[in-house]
């Protein structure tokens, strides 16, 4: 068994080195942290407060995995502990569903050393001073990542829930879209899984606020589920904010790759639903204004999920009839390729539309208006990588 988990990573490590695996993915690792990081320092005193107050409440029985406070800014290599703004970086690139992130978290090893890999890697990009030598950084941690975690490779390349879905036509509204991305059968989509696990967020915190019956011990469990969720849901939240996951998915394989790789690194021009205009770039080339952006619309999101767990406002805490379990949610996100039936209740959706136009307008499907593409040339050709 030991040599075949062997061989596994081996072939995993040798796709990387030719394809530059890293480049399927929205932000990396310290991107993705940095961005939850930024949101909540940006929280005001009250807000951050209350989320003190959940974080320390979730975190009972788990203190010696989980930082003392919601965040710690000044985490670097080696970590001992998690900090509430590493989650969102471990969903969808590290796990497959809310439950399976909050089972790697808190109770594997290998994790940790999957942080240490991302802040090592936050250092090398802001050290290197060349093209070649933030690529090399980038593959060089795509490999010890690897290594980490086996099973890196293979989580995101079954779909494209990591992407937003094409919009069909140039009149297509904000609430439109948002019921095209939620759609039974609809392909998996960066919007639609970030929605999807808000909701879920949302009415576990409502339940935490409003059921007094429950134990100690059972609103600890409550609210570890609503904040699993949410972390889960804002990684694709964060996601939707990387230039080349706005243009579009459709394509050859080196179609998909070129067009993905050219908009993440020289920028694209958009605009979102409330008609605010910016330039975003994407993976791995992250600037100071992409991440006060994305954080913008992640500081909103857990701003409702503050105000459900407080009882500030009040949502319906059924799904399929059945009241909200103390657990997170199971969807995987890796094992299936289309939206499940939600049911979406409107004092849910609404708040849901208010996270959506702060968001990037996405390209149009394929042909007239679409933006342009590029090609990226996949195959037998091995690039320099320090490992």
């Amino acid at each position: 068994m030991q040599k075949q988990n062997h061989k596994k990573v081996i072939i995993c490590v040798f796709i990387i080195v030719i394809f530059g695996y890293s480049s399927s993915l929205a932000w990396i690792y310290p991107e993705h942290r940095d961005i939850s990081l930024l949101a909540i320092e940006k929280l005001d005193a009250n807000y951050r407060a209350a989320l003190d107050n959940l974080w320390t409440d979730a975190r009972r029985g788990y203190e010696s995995r989980l930082t003392t406070d919601v965040i710690d800014p000044a985490q670097s290599v080696d970590p001992e502990k998690l900090d509430f703004a590493a989650w969102p970086a471990i969903a969808g690139d590290h796990s497959c569903s809310p439950a399976d992130m909050l089972h790697n978290i808190l109770e594997t090893n290998w994790i940790l050393e999957v942080a240490d890999v991302a802040a090592q890697l936050k250092i090398d990009l802001a050290t290197s001073e060349t093209r070649h030598e933030h690529l090399n950084a980038l593959r060089d941690s795509d490999i010890k990542l690897q290594r980490a975690d086996p099973q890196y490779a293979t989580r995101a390349g079954s779909n494209n829930v990591h992407f937003l879905l094409a919009r069909p036509s140039a009149d297509t509204g904000a609430r439109q879209y948002l019921r095209a991305c939620l759609m039974e059968g609809a392909e998996l989509n960066a919007i639609g899984a970030y929605t999807m696990f808000h909701m879920s967020a949302l009415q576990k915190a409502s339940r935490y606020a409003n059921e007094t019956s429950l134990s100690a011990a059972d609103r600890s469990a409550l609210i570890l589920s609503a904040l699993a969720d949410e972390a889960f849901a804002l990684h694709f939240l964060e996601d939707s904010f990387a230039a080349g996951h706005t243009a579009g998915t459709w394509g050859s394989a080196a179609q998909r790759k070129g067009t993905h790789d050219y908009y993440n690194e020289k920028g694209l021009e958009v605009v979102t639903w409330e008609g605010k205009r910016m330039i975003l770039t994407g993976d791995a080339f992250m600037r100071n204004d992409d991440a006060e952006r994305a954080a913008e619309s992640v500081q909103l999101s857990i701003e409702q999920i503050i105000d459900a767990a407080s009882g500030k406002v009040v949502y319906d805490d059924k799904q399929n009839g059945q009241t909200v379990k103390a657990e997170p949610n199971p969807f995987s996100t890796c094992s299936n390729n289309f939206m499940p039936k939600i049911e979406v209740d409107r004092s849910v959706f609404d708040p849901c539309i208010n996270i959506l136009i702060t968001t990037p307008i996405p390209g149009l499907a394929i042909g007239l208006g679409e933006f342009p593409r590029f090609r990226s040339e996949l195959g037998s050709f091995i690039g320099v990588v320090s490992a």
